[in-house]
C-alpha cells in the first residue's frame, strides 16, 4: 500500500526501487526520492526485532548516501515498470525537474503497524542526540460505519528530522554538458521590451541592478542559450557570439551599416534611458547572440516538468528540458 501511494506515510515520494540490493549483501525494502532530491530509505518492520530493523536501516542508509545520480538512474531503470527515465518520472510526479543537487542528504524511515518501546528509545536517541536522520511512522487501524481507515503517526516531527541536512557534495551535482545555459528575458506582459529587443537585434539583455546582469558574465562565445519568458515559456535557442558589454556600446547592422542599438526607433525611451546610465544599478547590459530558432511570446513553448528559474542566467543541467525544447524548436544536440 505504501508503494502504491507513498503519500500515505505523510511524505510525497517517488519510489525508484523495491528490494534494492546493496553492496553489503542486504536488500532495501523501498528506495525513494522526495521533491528536494533527498534519498529516502524505507524499511518495513514486519516481524524483525527492534535492534535488527534499526541496525538495518542505518546500514542501508550508509550505502545509499554514496549513490550518484547515475547510480540512482540505473536503480530506477532496473526496478521500473515503464520505459521512462528518472528525470522524466520525477518531472511527471512532482511537476518540476530534478534539482541540481541530488542525494546531498538522506532520510531513513521505519514503517510499522505499531512501534515497540525499544525501537522508540533507540530512534529518539539517535535522532535527538546525534542528529541521525532516522524516524518511524506507524499506522493505527480504525473502523467506522462499515469503513476502515489507516492513520499514520510519526514518532518524531518529520520536518525537524529532515532539516538535519548534510552539506551538498560536488560529486552529486548534476552534470553539466559545458555548453547550455538557461536565460530569462522578461515577462509575458504588454510593453516588456526584453524579448522583443533580444529577438530582433540578437542581444540577451538584463538591467535594473547588478544582481540581474552579473550572471550574464558567465556566458562565453560558443555557449548555447535557452531563452525563457516568465509566464509564457521557452521562446528561443541561440549561440553566444560575444561577451557581455554595456548596452550603450552595442551596435547592430541595419541595411549593411553598423549603428548603435540605442539609436533604433523601436527601442523604448525608458529602456534607452536606463541603458545610457552610468549607474551600475540602473544601466542595461547585453550579450550578442545568434538565434538558431526563435518565436514570438504568443507562441512560446511550455509543458509540465520543464526547468524554469528567476535567475537571469544559469547552467542548464536538466537533460529532459534540453531535449524537449530542442525537439519543439526543430533542433537537435548533435548538429547544433
Amino acid at each position: 500500500m505504501v508503494t502504491k501511494d507513498p503519500r500515505m506515510s505523510g511524505t510525497d515520494l517517488l519510489i525508484i526501487g523495491r528490494q534494492v540490493p546493496t553492496g553489503f549483501g542486504g536488500f532495501i525494502d523501498l528506495l525513494a526520492l522526495d521533491a528536494e532530491g533527498r534519498v529516502h530509505v524505507l524499511e518495513l518492520k514486519r516481524d524483525r526485532t527492534p535492534r535488527d530493523v534499526v541496525a538495518q536501516a542505518l546500514d542501508y542508509g550508509s550505502w545509499a548516501k554514496d549513490l550518484s545520480l547515475e547510480e540512482l538512474e540505473q536503480i530506477y531503470q532496473d526496478n521500473g515498470e515503464g520505459e521512462t527515465h528518472l528525470d522524466e518520472a520525477f518531472a511527471e510526479h512532482f511537476g518540476g525537474p530534478l534539482p541540481d543537487v541530488v542525494n546531498a542528504d538522506q532520510q531513513f524511515t521505519i514503517v510499522a503497524s505499531e512501534l515497540d518501546p525499544t525501537s522508540d528509545r533507540i530512534i529518539e536517541f539517535l535522532a535527538k542526540s546525534y542528529d541521525v536522520p532516522i524516524n518511524a511512522v506507524f499506522f493505527g487501524h480504525f473502523a467506522d460505519g462499515g469503513h476502515e481507515y489507516l492513520a499514520p503517526t510519526w514518532l518524531l516531527d518529520p520536518h525537524q528530522v529532515e532539516d538535519k541536512a548534510a552539506r551538498p557534495s560536488r560529486r552529486k551535482l548534476r552534470p553539466w554538458n559545458g555548453r547550455d545555459f538557461y536565460v530569462i528575458l522578461g515577462r509575458a506582459e504588454p510593453g516588456d521590451p526584453r524579448w522583443p529587443i533580444a529577438h530582433k537585434y540578437g542581444f540577451l539583455n538584463a538591467g535594473g541592478g547588478s544582481w540581474y546582469w552579473k550572471p550574464l558574465r558567465n556566458l562565453e562565445p560558443g555557449h548555447r542559450v535557452f531563452a525563457y519568458v516568465s509566464g509564457a515559456g521557452y521562446v528561443g535557442i541561440g549561440r553566444v557570439t560575444g561577451k557581455v558589454i554595456p548596452a550603450q556600446d552595442a551596435e547592430v547592422e541595419i541595411e549593411g551599416r553598423r549603428q548603435p542599438l540605442l539609436d533604433q526607433p523601436d527601442v523604448s525611451a525608458a529602456w534607452k534611458q536606463g541603458a545610457a546610465s552610468e549607474d551600475s544599478q540602473v544601466t542595461e547590459m547585453v550579450v550578442p547572440v545568434e538565434w538558431l530558432a526563435a518565436r514570438p511570446v504568443e507562441q512560446a513553448f511550455w509543458e509540465k516538468g520543464l526547468f524554469a528559474s528567476q535567475v537571469t542566467a544559469c547552467k542548464l543541467r536538466d537533460t529532459h528540458t534540453i531535449e524537449t525544447v530542442e525537439s519543439a524548436f526543430g533542433l537537435n544536440t548533435a548538429t547544433n
